[in-house]
């Protein structure tokens, strides 16, 4: 059966090129839907197979001064379809590392909090461990640890002895190191921590 001209592939192109929306509806008609089903089979996806379907002809009549109707239409339809598949898989692969930045970081940003709240709560036990020390013990405390005022010096602006410092800071380590154990924390950490605050 001879097909007639003006439904020829090659005439449907010219007439697209001239603008023409009848030419543009017939070849959708005829490729359409093989070129959602080649979509479908690299995208595994319905809303996507037919995103490609709706670009790539979009594409197709944004261009069509561009179309040299001696050359394959179909061809042409398939590699644009192709090309605009690969743009899907990188974006998606964007978005999927988008993500996995995001929760990456949501995990990092879990951890930080989990460390300051750790971090703020030894320093309200760290407090209140020193407010419950006798008022020269956490004098002589603050002072050797805090300020890191040397015991002879301590003596000197108290007006004790030495060794009076050295026994206030005894008692006030002892008093200390007995609260930490009870709430299993090492005196090594609860001085990092008490010292950087």
């Amino acid at each position: 059966m001879r097909v007639e001209k003006s439904n020829t592939e090659s005439d449907l192109v010219i007439a697209l090129k001239n603008d023409d929306a009848r030419a543009f509806d017939k070849l959708f008609a005829e490729y359409g839907k093989r070129l959602y089903f080649f979509a479908i089979g690299y995208l595994k996806s319905k809303e996507e197979a037919e995103e490609v379907v709706q670009e790539v002809f979009l594409r197709i009549w944004r261009n069509r001064k561009q179309l040299k109707p001696d050359l394959s239409f179909r061809a042409y339809l398939f590699r644009i379809a192709y090309h605009y598949i690969l743009e899907v898989f990188e974006r998606l692969n964007r978005h999927q590392s988008f993500r996995q930045q995001l929760i990456d970081e949501a995990i990092n940003f879990d951890d930080e909090a989990n460390e300051q709240l750790n971090y703020e709560a030894l320093l309200k036990l760290a407090e209140s461990l020193i407010d419950q020390l006798p008022p020269r013990q956490k004098e002589v405390l603050l002072k050797r640890k805090k300020e890191n005022i040397p015991v002879k010096e301590i003596a000197i602006q108290l007006g004790i002895t030495p060794k009076t410092v050295e026994r206030h800071l005894t008692e006030a380590l002892k008093t200390i190191k007995n609260g930490l154990d009870k709430n299993k924390i090492s005196t090594m950490l609860f001085f990092a921590l008490f010292l950087r605050g």
